[in-house]
């Protein structure tokens, strides 16, 4: 038996706009609507059109169709272990994106929304959802859900607004019902109370008579509350009221009167964050959202928008040249930030086409900040507009074709060359900062050098060959294309080129380096465990700094120095010196703990100090007491070899000298 699995897409997006397709595919399929056939073929992952083949035809009329769809997608693609999964993939996200933008154009009451990228149009179609959806009031009655619209200005949130008013006035059966926009943004306190709630007269001064509010005005049909993040706390609180109980009571008098209006709020603001810092009431916020919102994408996140959406607006307008605008003025358009969004570029297309004058858009006629903005670009990043754009009607040559990409790759060149190695660049730094005129210094200096250069140029030269490659894919004349496939190849040759030169000079380079004596230094100082820890950068600059030192102090240490590098390992020849001489003076250490210490047998009484606690003078001393050493011996506890150095330590003549044994 098949099993029926739902895998999704890569990507919050792709997953959510594939799972909301697939609702509403399982609802066309249930309720056996005409296209029931190709709402299975799509859920299964196969294109709309295929549906309408025989055996889909009659899987949407079996008692169980998705256990019948599945039997038809086995069969035309296969089952892995027994599993069908629905539709997911690229081609399936295609489909969903195509039955996203017909859902749009069908209804007439969202075709002035434009909209063309997979993010707005899931919003679009989720809002006609939300549209007609039901809630029920504290009563239990059915009434219209609040809807929530977010987005920065200028995106559409009004136009939206207004589609789903006509969507939900069109199912009451009331087709003019009215609809209300009151914008918050601006206003005091005081003028918000009165304009949302109205008043009656004598509520205040200069009240001389009663005004309806916008609640009161959007009787049986909408209210659309602009900026509803700005509204004053006491106004939160009466709105809240009035979306709990539909009740509203003006400005000035005590009783409540039952309001059939339908709220819609729109904001900038992230609620949520104004929610957070106090600044907005969570039961309002929730209350409006009701469980989700709509979220309109402002118009630099919209995938496609300046290819697919820019025409349309032009043509909405009677904009007729052939073409509409040149690719120059696209990208500018493009890589402007749009802070405004839609309001905005309304404005400067429709100034632009003024000025234009019925001929095809171009940079020239887009205002000026939009010109500097693009133009302050080197050539190469915006090379697409470059090589697409036709001047006064003429047609691309092959060699107009290969010149204009010569021009851009001088405006590559013309960049900093990307980073080497790291390795290298830093032995590069290490040796051109040493202060050394010796041939062979220099010599080792120019080759690690043109190692540098090589590499910097093979790296320049894949770059190239990378951005060839990329920008022949874009939607060029054919004639563009092969002018640039041609610098691709060229591109990569001069790459291997350069990268059998890298491996020609490479080890000759490096065999002169073993042998150079500051090289070989760093490589000590990086070998001791002091110095394990500190990165390659850090070390060749402490090294850096005292060889620096030095050099300042004592020049002539510095050929010292490298005398002694030349000769062999120079911290190993330090090491050995060092041993050396710590040997010798541990030996006279050894030495001393073994005469130091008082010869004491059971005749001798302990000695009162230890010899090197004798001062010079008890030592004179000792000489003019005793007459012979055996006595100085017994009175002090001490050998006659430590009578005798500690003697000569300190120049005093040995009265007992004769009397020394052999």
């Amino acid at each position: 038996m098949l099993q029926v699995d739902e895998l999704l897409p890569q990507g919050a997006l792709q997953s959510e706009v594939v799972l909301h397709v697939r609702r509403h595919l399982r609802r066309i399929i249930r309720s056996g609507e005409p296209s029931a056939a190709q709402a299975l073929a799509m859920l299964f992952g196969f294109a709309r059109a295929e549906g309408k083949a025989p055996e889909w035809m009659a899987a949407a009329e079996a008692p169980e169709p998705l256990l019948a769809g599945a039997e038809v997608a086995a069969r035309l693609r296969g089952a892995s272990n027994g599993v069908v999964a629905l539709g997911h993939d690229d081609a399936h996200l295609t489909e969903c994106h195509a039955w996203l933008l017909d859902r749009k154009e069908e209804d007439e009451a969202f075709q002035r929304i434009i909209a063309t990228d997979l993010a707005t149009l899931l919003e679009l179609s989720k809002a006609r959802d939300l549209a007609t959806a039901q809630g029920q009031d504290d009563q239990g009655k059915p009434r219209p859900l609040p809807i929530l619209i977010q987005g920065d200005t200028g995106v559409g949130k009004e136009l939206l607004a207004r589609g789903i008013h006509t969507l939900w006035a069109r199912k009451k059966g009331i087709p003019k019902a009215p609809f209300e926009v009151m914008h918050v943004a601006g206003m005091t306190d005081e003028l918000i109370n009165d304009e949302l709630f109205g008043h009656v007269e004598g509520a205040y001064t200069g009240a001389k008579a009663d005004r309806l509010g916008r609640i009161e005005a959007a009787n049986h049909g909408t209210l659309l509350i602009d900026e509803v993040g700005d509204l004053p706390p006491a106004a939160q609180l009466r709105l809240l009221r009035f979306l709990q109980t539909q009740k509203m009571s003006r400005v000035g008098e005590n009783r409540e009167r039952h309001v059939d209006a339908r709220i819609l709020a729109a904001t900038w603001h992230d609620l949520e964050q104004l929610v957070n810092q106090g600044r907005f009431r969570r039961d309002l916020f929730h209350r409006l959202r009701f469980g989700s919102s709509l979220v309109l994408p402002p118009l630099v996140k919209r995938e496609g928008f300046f290819r697919d959406v820019v025409p349309q607006v032009l043509e909405s307008r009677g904009h007729k040249a052939k073409p509409l605008l040149t690719r120059s003025a696209r990208d500018a358009l493009a890589q402007y930030p749009w802070p405004g969004n839609l309001r905005e570029l309304v404005g400067v297309l429709e100034e632009a086409l003024s000025l234009a004058d019925g001929g095809t858009l171009r940079v020239e006629h887009l205002p000026a900040h939009l010109q500097r903005q693009y133009l302050s670009l080197p050539l190469h990043e915006r090379a697409s507009g470059f090589l697409a754009d036709e001047v006064e009607g003429q047609k691309l040559t092959e060699a107009h074709a290969t010149w204009r990409v010569e021009q851009v790759a001088r405006s590559m060149s013309a960049d900093a060359p990307p980073a080497a190695k790291p390795e290298l660049v830093r032995l590069a730094e290490f040796l051109s900062s040493l202060n050394d005129p010796a041939p062979e210094h220099q010599q080792a200096i120019q080759g690690v050098q043109e190692l540098v250069q090589l590499d910097q140029e093979h790296r320049r030269q894949l770059a190239q060959e990378k951005a060839w490659a990329n920008l022949a894919r874009h939607d060029l004349p054919g004639v563009v294309v092969r002018a640039l496939q041609a610098a691709e190849t060229a591109a990569h040759e001069r790459a291997e080129a350069l990268q059998r030169r890298q491996r020609d000079l490479e080890p000759q380079v490096m065999q002169q380096l073993e042998h150079h004596p500051w090289v070989k230094l760093l490589g000590e100082v990086r070998s001791l465990p002091i110095f394990q820890q500190m990165d390659d950068e850090k070390m060749s600059k402490f090294v850096l700094f005292v060889i620096s030192a030095i050099q300042s102090a004592m020049p002539a240490a510095i050929d010292k120095i490298r005398e002694e590098l030349s000769k062999g390992s120079f911290f190993q020849r330090m090491r050995e010196q060092i041993g050396k001489a710590m040997k010798e003076n541990l030996r006279d250490s050894e030495s001393d703990v073994e005469t130091e210490e008082p010869v004491i047998d059971e005749s001798n009484s302990p000695p009162r100090k230890k010899p090197s606690a004798l001062t010079p003078d008890e030592w004179l001393e000792l000489t003019k007491r005793y007459a012979t050493q055996a006595e100085a011996q017994r009175e002090t506890g001490y050998d006659p070899k430590t009578i005798a150095r500690y003697l000569e330590r300190y120049g005093i003549p040995n009265p007992w000298t004769k009397a020394l044994p052999s």
